[in-house]
């Protein structure tokens, strides 16, 4: 067994996160009413989640896969080299399929867990009259569109972190031997 920390997987694993967070926090802020701060919430308890359910699967799935595509996936997973790019583009659709799946479960559960916490019992008062439409928003479990929100949220975290592979591999030198 090798002892080599895949610290340049690692390293874009964390960045993707942070644009997924970032770029979902901002489309569920705007089509689902919600404040800056519960989309922030929302949008990072989404997305771990999905990251950890995400290298749960692969770890439990590569020793079942044949030679060849496991050498091809793990390959480009740990040393960004592919040699077939329609697989990738398949396993990228299955990702977007599984993490939108995850996303709108968690954000499910998330309701579940936060409805269980005890009521916070606070003073009444009229905050439409004083922060116009900031207090008419509607609750986040009571929005009919979520799944399409949180499709359009997963859709655009997906287009931006393509956008970034795309331009970090055709703006890499190539190797002159």
């Amino acid at each position: 067994m090798s002892d080599v920390l895949p610290l340049r997987m690692i390293i874009y694993q964390l960045l993707f996160i942070v644009l997924a967070i970032a770029v979902e926090a901002l489309v569920l802020q705007k089509y689902l009413g919600i404040g800056r701060k519960s989309s922030i919430q929302y949008a990072s308890t989404a997305n771990l989640l999905s990251t950890v359910v995400g290298w749960f699967v692969f770890f439990i799935s590569v020793p079942w896969m044949p030679a060849p595509l496991r050498q091809q996936i793990i390959t480009y997973i740990f040393f960004d080299e592919t040699n077939n790019p329609p697989l990738l583009v398949g396993l990228a659709f299955l990702m977007f399929l599984g993490t939108f799946i995850i996303k709108l479960q968690s954000l499910n559960w998330l309701d579940l867990i936060l409805e269980g916490k005890p009521v916070v019992v606070s003073e009444v008062r009229d905050r439409s009259k004083f922060q116009g439409r900031k207090a008419q928003r509607q609750p986040f479990a009571d929005v009919p569109n979520r799944a399409l929100a949180v499709l359009w949220a997963n859709a655009a975290s997906f287009t931006v972190i393509s956008i970034f592979i795309f331009i970090r591999t055709f703006s890499e030198q190539p190797v002159l031997f």
